[in-house]
């Protein structure tokens, strides 16, 4: 089956470049502004360490999510750099589309909210997983009680094709 692709949206790009430049200045900021000191031992551990800070868009940019996959009897959420998110597509109850500006309620309980995407674990009316590249086209899979919302490109395709393979699947009229 095709997958399903997720593109970043103009805010997404903004942020992750804006703050992708931010972090590989720091370390450049930090080693120019005390190049020939003479530092306590903490302090020259501290001035290594910045040398770290470069990994979090890295990081960022290897767990966001890149497309959407539905084969093997599995929803795949396939990320940049890292395993993909798989959930059994015959524990899907329901899908729906949200409306624009969903997201704008939801809070941050153990993810990422812009930098190369918003992923992780939010809170909003509950527990929800997000895998989202933007913050409009957003569909809602409800599996066993759990929210996972992605972003396709294609929203209107990826729940016609989804329900065609999910067998329980039901849409459900707005969020």
């Amino acid at each position: 089956m095709r997958p399903f692709p997720m593109s970043m949206s103009r805010a997404v790009q903004f942020i992750s470049l804006l703050s992708t430049l931010l972090v590989l200045a720091v370390p450049l900021l930090v080693w120019s502004a005390i190049p020939g000191l003479r530092l306590t031992p903490s302090a020259e551990v501290a001035r290594w360490s910045v040398l770290l800070v470069p990994l979090i868009p890295l990081a960022s940019w290897a767990l966001a999510p890149r497309s959407l996959e539905l084969e093997g009897g599995e929803l795949r959420i396939l990320r940049r750099a890292w395993r993909a998110a798989s959930y059994p597509l015959a524990r899907i109850d329901e899908v729906a589309l949200l409306p624009r500006g969903w997201m704008l309620g939801a809070w941050k309980t153990f993810g990422n909210g812009g930098l190369f995407g918003y992923y992780g674990w939010f809170y909003r009316k509950g527990s929800v997983r997000l895998f989202c590249t933007r913050g409009d086209r957003l569909v809602e899979v409800m599996m066993d009680g759990r929210r996972i919302v992605v972003s396709p490109d294609e929203p209107g395709r990826f729940m016609e094709e989804l329900r065609a393979v999910a067998p329980r699947a039901r849409v459900r009229a707005g969020p």
